[in-house]
């Protein structure tokens, strides 16, 4: 009887912890998204074969098309001071990427073929012309993927702080597909999720890489946050970054390309000069751009410097 018992109040406890774990999941999810901070803009909508895509339009002239980095808390909004500066002169689509701000996030593994395949899908159905893209961070990686796939599709491709290429070589191992399937479990990876993507958290990270650190201000944090909470499967994307099944080679794709490519760098980015020297060691034709007073992210520390340099190339 004794034993019974035991057997019984194991199960109570783990049920009650359970349910305990998947309420604070649930509010957390719903604190997060209270605001409604993503949808104070009207966007349109793009009926994709994986997930429907959230963007926005705006201006008149040559199609800009700008691809914030590829993170759970990163969304289109990344743009938001430059955004409306460049529909003056062009016609600006600024894009949510496949499990990212306000798109679909549905439960898949994440790849660089599939951002690549997006980005192409994009220009050919609701663009319709060649295009200059404008990427930021890891997204470069899939944007230079997406130019090899059919590269008449791109006018220029302008990189912001990319990644170095050599990261591309990284590939999941076992204890990255171990942990992608811990991250899987319904209870256990949403808990899991919710930590990493705990305010703090996100607030350390991206405030890390801001030489200005005036400039990352809360709203900033709070859209940043809100876009990591929002969506059916938020968690399925990170998994697949931090187990590196977004990590493509690119180099030999890199060195294929005729499309003028540009490089913004922030001056006090302090990875700049190994990122440059590999992207023009493989690729000698990449010109390259250094933004004052900037780290990873010119475009928002340092806008009325990045817009005067980039209507140069536009």
């Amino acid at each position: 009887m004794k034993k019974y018992l035991k057997i019984l109040t194991a199960m109570v406890i783990s049920s009650s912890t359970l349910i305990g774990v998947s309420l604070i999941n649930k509010m957390m999810s719903m604190h997060a998204i209270s605001k409604n901070l993503l949808e104070k803009e009207a966007t349109k909508e793009f009926e994709w074969r994986f997930g429907n895509i959230k963007y926005r339009k705006k201006g008149h002239g040559n199609p800009v098309l700008l691809v914030h980095s590829l993170d759970v808390a990163a969304s289109s909004e990344e743009w938001f001071r430059i955004r409306d500066k460049l529909a003056e002169s062009h016609t600006v689509y600024s894009i949510d990427l496949l499990g990212c701000g306000l798109s679909e996030k549905p439960f898949m593994t994440y790849t660089n073929h599939i951002f690549a395949q997006l980005i192409c899908d994009f220009i050919k159905v609701i663009i319709g012309k060649r295009t200059t893209v404008i990427s930021s961070g890891n997204s470069s990686a899939f944007v230079i993927s997406a130019c090899d796939n059919d590269s008449t599709l791109f006018e220029k491709i302008i990189l912001v702080s990319p990644e170095n290429p050599d990261k591309g070589q990284l590939i999941p191992g076992k204890r990255a597909r171990t942990y992608k399937a811990i991250l899987s479990m319904s209870v256990l990876g949403n808990l899991l999720y919710n930590i990493a993507v705990f305010r703090w958290n996100i607030s350390y990270n991206i405030r890390s890489d801001f030489y200005r650190k005036d400039r990352f201000t809360k709203d900033i944090l709070d859209k940043c946050y809100e876009a990591a909470h929002r969506g059916l499967s938020p968690r399925s994307l990170y998994s697949s970054i931090v187990c590196f099944y977004t990590k493509k080679n690119i180099k030999f794709e890199l060195s294929q390309i005729n499309n003028s490519i540009v490089i913004f760098e922030g001056k006090h980015n302090k990875e700049a000069s190994k990122v440059l020297r590999e992207y023009m060691r493989v690729n000698p034709a990449v010109e390259t751009v250094i933004i004052d007073d900037s780290n990873k992210y010119p475009h928002i520390e340092n806008d009325k410097g990045f817009l005067n340099a980039l209507n140069i190339y536009l």
